[in-house]
């Protein structure tokens, strides 16, 4: 109870302008939503030229498994895949670059500059979709033209990563892996949310809901991330200063190569995190393909309901964090566990043919969350203060890279085997997750040797002063008063002379 109760403090401690969780939430919502729908309509797309009958094509996109839309599928197959092929290479691409910038730029001046940017962005995309379903057949070209300028304004990536990096500044090292944790939980509750609505309008509703809910909840979230949100006095940094690309990549860079004992770890992590993110990308890549095709032929509303206990199963793993917390369970240990599941549940996939074995299968793939949030947050508590926006957003090109293998190269390998063997990508995914999860047990073995970094490390101390105005320095809920004995009323022990008060 006591531990519950003062990580739920540590949330709830802070007023409004503070809570970044509930954004998460709504933002993942609207991705997930737009995502879904951005990939049916294209594919409705590609089917509308061949057959001109839209009543078709929507009954097709929901029952892919009949026998009048079979044929159909299987001609927009090969176009609807290299269009997502090159829309994750653009995405990744420019991902990558304008990532460099984002998390110098959210070190040097705030967070919420790139928080409002990312959401202003999807609003936009969003619209384009909107437009989209109401005018049939917009060309190509204008896809990739909304994917740019998304990504060019941060993505769902670059919103992630200031988010994670605005958590680390107001958490301490001690709750920051439930605070993490909790945020990685809205992020999971908002895809869970955004999958089941989304399938929801698109069956039952007009063509253009999906697009206009998420317009409309953009517009909300635009609205609380640019009158409520503010920025934690130790992300900001003075505003005078001009941004070079030159200076970015070179503090980027001095995230890994800079001076410091826990180098080793940096890199230990950082690949550990590449490679679990990898598996875990192309698994949900190749698996509603996987089951779609023989010798399966499994119907969409049967894929979806495994897929939803995969993803019921990763929030509520997320959420358990804090009571493993609690039990002092080790963070390596619980890191270690996720890997080793999602590394048993790939193996399950290679040889299951029952729906049984496939659910065993997904709830043991559902602790992949836990291990992505431990890595987060145990690589925050490695680098400096001043850094930590630089750190994510690596971590987000290392998203956009392992898009990038997943996409290209892992499926292509998933596309060329799975007549003679549809198993033997999991088989990959098997062996990188048992990677990761050694290098996660090498992690904990050097920080049992180095031990944990605490708040005084002279190597993370934050080195240079952030100017803040006076009257940002305390609000006026802020303010203490003390009697003459010294006691205050919320708690804080202040010392003071007989006589004086402080207020």
């Amino acid at each position: 109870h006591y531990y519950i109760t003062n990580n739920l403090r540590a949330i709830m401690i802070y007023s409004p302008r503070y809570l970044v969780e509930p954004v998460m939430l709504f933002f993942m919502y609207t991705y997930i939503m737009q995502l879904i729908f951005y990939s049916g309509i294209f594919q409705a797309d590609v089917w509308y030229e061949q057959t001109k009958n839209q009543s078709l094509v929507r009954h097709c996109l929901y029952h892919k498994s009949e026998e009048i839309c079979q044929n159909l599928s299987e001609n927009g197959t090969q176009e609807f895949s290299t269009f997502n092929m090159y829309i994750s290479i653009e995405s990744s691409l420019v991902g990558i670059v304008v990532n460099l910038l984002v998390g110098y730029i959210a070190d040097r001046v705030a967070r919420t500059t790139i928080l409002r940017v990312t959401v202003f962005t999807s609003i936009f995309s969003s619209a384009v979709l909107l437009v989209n379903s109401l005018v049939m057949q917009m060309p190509k070209y204008i896809y990739y033209i909304a994917v740019f300028i998304a990504y060019f304004g941060g993505g769902f990536g670059a919103f992630m990563g200031t988010a994670m990096a605005y958590i680390s500044d107001i958490a301490d090292k001690n709750s920051r892996t439930s605070r993490i944790a909790i945020a990685d939980g809205m992020l999971q509750l908002g895809a869970m949310f955004g999958t089941f609505v989304s399938g929801l309008l698109m069956s039952h509703a007009t063509w253009y809901s999906t697009p206009l809910l998420c317009v409309s909840v953009n517009l909300c979230l635009g609205f609380y991330v640019l009158f409520v949100i503010r920025d934690p006095q130790r992300a900001k940094k003075p505003r005078s200063e001009s941004v070079s690309f030159k200076e970015a990549f070179s503090q980027m860079v001095d995230v890994y190569t800079g001076p410091s004992r826990y180098r080793a770890r940096i890199y230990i992590l950082s690949a550990a995190y590449l490679l679990h993110f990898t598996a875990f990308l192309s698994y949900a890549g190749f698996f509603v393909n996987y089951l779609l095709l023989p010798p399966f032929n499994w119907p969409a509303d049967k894929i979806g309901l495994i897929s939803s206990i995969s993803s019921i199963a990763n929030f509520l793993m997320v959420i358990l964090v804090p009571f493993m917390k609690m039990a002092r369970i080790p963070e390596t240990l619980i890191a270690a566990i996720s890997c080793g599941m999602c590394c048993l549940g790939f193996g399950v996939v290679t040889i299951a043919r029952s729906f049984t074995l496939m659910t065993v299968a997904n709830l043991l793939k559902g602790g992949s969350g836990v291990a992505l949030a431990l890595y987060r947050s145990r690589l925050s508590k490695v680098v400096k203060p001043t850094q930590y926006g630089q750190l994510f957003m690596l971590l987000n090109c290392f998203e956009s890279l392992a898009t990038l293998i997943s996409s290209v190269g892992l499926y292509q390998v998933y596309l060329y085997t799975r007549k003679w063997f549809p198993g033997f990508a999991f088989t990959i995914l098997v062996v990188l997750e048992a990677v990761a999860l050694v290098l996660t047990l090498w992690d904990g073995w050097l920080a049992r040797l180095q031990g944990e970094p605490d708040h005084m490390d002279p190597e993370l101390l934050q080195e240079d002063q952030q100017e803040v105005d006076d009257d940002e320095l305390l609000s006026p809920d802020d303010y203490v008063s003390t009697s003459e004995n010294g006691q205050v009323n919320n708690g804080l022990e202040i010392e003071v002379n007989p006589g004086r008060s402080i207020n």
